[in-house]
């Protein structure tokens, strides 16, 4: 089932430990790729307020998606003092200018407890849930079209709605970004403890979830959809069967989905994690 184009299945109630947000409600999918963006946030906005008590000046991040190189080491952890987990809201805000030149990703930074919410989001992604709840109206303008009648293919125009999103993405430096997780790990990994995960690992969550979104299916054909009272679905039973957060994946269109798994491994390769 496909309520429009925000949920394809019942959304699932959040686990116990989410963090509560007052915010609208948000699109699924675009919280998919925003939940991602917001690991990096984090990350490289720490490594640039960093570099400024370096004495060498520091070395403006790229717009522009830097690929690591296969087999890249995991760069080694730098001894520095994170603020509290509770207090690192405020470092985050303060220095999303440096981030990327992309304007949607300082949408991220609004919510409280950010760490906190991008944990949950990933874990979420992990277990094939949609997640819910943690990005203001990003929506894109349009909605979901089928080239014509009640039955009928995606009309692919309709996946450049998530043009901006993507490049807001793809805008990070993946390299830079697995320097500023190893430095800023102790946050999301005593945020992963929170949530019931004893062993405190972040990067078990991040191969969780870069694994769900790589198996979601590579369709050569836009998907047909059924339009319901309210909803679509899948007309292709195969495809009503995947996970929740699978089935939006889809809806990306093929070339924003290679996109975002070619950006994750590239993420993946600068942190040594297996993802295969």
């Amino acid at each position: 089932m496909l309520e429009d184009d925000r949920t394809i299945a019942r959304r699932p109630r959040p686990p116990r430990g989410s963090v509560p947000h007052r915010t609208p409600p948000s699109s699924p999918l675009r919280w998919i790729l925003l939940g991602l963006a917001a690991i990096a946030a984090g990350v490289v906005l720490t490594l640039w307020w960093l570099s400024r008590a370096q004495l060498a000046p520091a070395t403006p991040a790229p717009t522009t998606a830097t690929q690591v190189p296969f087999g890249a080491p995991r760069p080694r952890p730098q001894d520095i003092d994170l603020p509290p987990l509770d207090d690192s809201d405020t470092l985050l805000r303060d220095l999303v200018s440096s981030l990327s030149k992309h304007p949607l990703l300082a949408w991220i930074l609004v919510n409280k407890s950010l760490v906190r919410s991008t944990v949950l989001a990933v874990v979420q992604i992990g277990d094939g849930v949609t997640p819910t709840g943690l990005f203001g109206p990003l929506k894109p303008q349009t909605r979901l079209q089928l080239q014509s009648g009640d039955s009928s293919r995606v009309d692919p125009a309709t996946y450049r709605r998530w043009d901006q999103a993507l490049a807001a993405l793809t805008s990070i430096n993946t390299a830079e970004l697995a320097q500023t997780y190893v430095n800023t790990k102790p946050l999301f990994d005593q945020a992963y403890r929170e949530l019931g995960h004893p062993n405190g690992n972040f990067d078990d969550a991040i191969v969780r979830a870069i694994r769900t979104v790589e198996a979601t299916p590579d369709i050569k054909t836009d998907p047909v959809l059924l339009r319901r009272s309210g909803y679509f679905e899948y007309d292709d039973e195969s495809l009503r069967a995947l996970l929740p957060v699978q089935k939006q994946l889809l809806l990306l269109g093929p070339t924003h989905r290679q996109r975002v798994i070619s950006w994750l491994r590239s993420l993946a390769a600068g942190l040594d994690l297996k993802i295969d």
